[in-house]
């Protein structure tokens, strides 16, 4: 009975460790980067892989930045205001 219980409780442990991983917040991590921090230190601060962290820059790299949208502008003479 307790060897059944033992067995369970191992299977269960094992069952959760290796569920998935964590997600990893690509918007911290670049933000890390930013300031100058290298790959391996963003990697060994966060705890996860140096893999994740080269990925998140590279999505980054690829991403098209928001000063480069151009579908709201205001063009000359719109003014929002009652007259």
């Amino acid at each position: 009975m307790k060897l059944g219980i033992v067995v369970i409780g191992a299977g269960l442990l094992l069952g959760i460790a290796g569920s998935g991983r964590a997600a990893v917040n690509c918007k911290q991590v670049n933000k890390y980067l930013a300031t100058g921090r290298s790959v391996k230190d963003v990697a060994e601060t966060m705890v996860i892989d140096e893999k994740d962290v080269k990925k998140c820059q590279d999505e980054a790299a690829s991403a098209p930045k928001a000063d480069d949208a151009k579908g709201g502008e205001m063009k000359g003479g719109q003014e929002g205001g009652a007259k």
